[in-house]
């Protein structure tokens, strides 16, 4: 039995998750670009499936006092052809504590992190297709809290 009561708090804290996307209403889309080598298609093909997965999920854009989905685009150094990039998607937002005096305080309320090892002539497809995996992790646990 006690086996079976642990089991059974073991899943349902891991089901409670650490991220929240619940009542998510509104958020504006922002890239913060640290790569020197990405080309500026790339970058405005970024912005525009950040902006579908909001839509998807018919959360309104271009709004003021809105959350912000930001992805972090990080170069680590990496040898002659050879990079390594560090992905962060991210979604921070004003929230209110429950502490005694519900002080009103920056959130992040959602994170997802990929490292992908890439060449200069595949980076590319390979940070876009790091951040399907990333708007997948946030689509997933918005669907999740949201039913």
């Amino acid at each position: 039995m006690k086996i079976f009561l642990t089991l059974l708090l073991a899943l349902s804290l891991n089901a409670a998750g650490f991220w929240t996307l619940t009542g998510l209403q509104k958020a504006n889309v922002y890239v913060d670009n640290q790569l020197s080598i990405i080309k500026p298609e790339t970058l405005e093909t970024i912005k525009e499936r950040m902006a579908e997965t909001l839509t998807k999920h018919k959360i309104a854009m271009n709004q003021q006092d809105s959350s912000t989905l930001m992805l972090s685009l990080e170069e680590i150094a990496g040898d002659d052809d050879l990079y390594y990039v560090y992905m962060k998607l991210s979604l921070g937002e004003d929230v209110q504590t429950f502490r005694k005096d519900r002080e009103a305080t920056f959130s992040l309320t959602f994170q997802a992190t990929d490292f992908i090892e890439t060449q200069s002539d595949t980076l590319s497809a390979d940070v876009l297709e790091s951040l399907t995996y990333l708007l997948g992790s946030f689509s997933e646990l918005y669907e999740e809290d949201n039913e």
